[in-house]
């Protein structure tokens, strides 16, 4: 019995739980870009009304210019670093 509550304490491997890998940081001439929501969810994969949904969620982040509403791309590169 101790030997199996010894076995529980050991480290796991780094083969087993390996550590994510390191995101490297935007370059800073993606900031103050921003698309339309319809060339959004064509960069994306996704449709117009999934890129309104996560706006609302506050996963994208938009820019307001007059009545229309524009996805920065920073947030449109960072959802797509996620992997979603």
């Amino acid at each position: 019995m101790i030997a199996t509550t010894a076995a529980l304490r050991e480290p796991v491997p780094e083969a087993v739980h390996p550590s994510p890998p390191a995101v490297r940081p935007m370059p800073a001439v993606f900031e103050g870009m921003s698309l339309p929501v319809r060339t959004a969810a064509g960069l994306l994969g996704l449709t117009p009304w999934t890129i309104s949904h996560l706006i609302e969620r506050g996963v994208l982040e938009t820019v307001y210019s007059g009545a229309y509403r524009y996805v920065t791309l920073t947030s449109i590169m960072a959802y797509r670093r996620l992997g979603r």
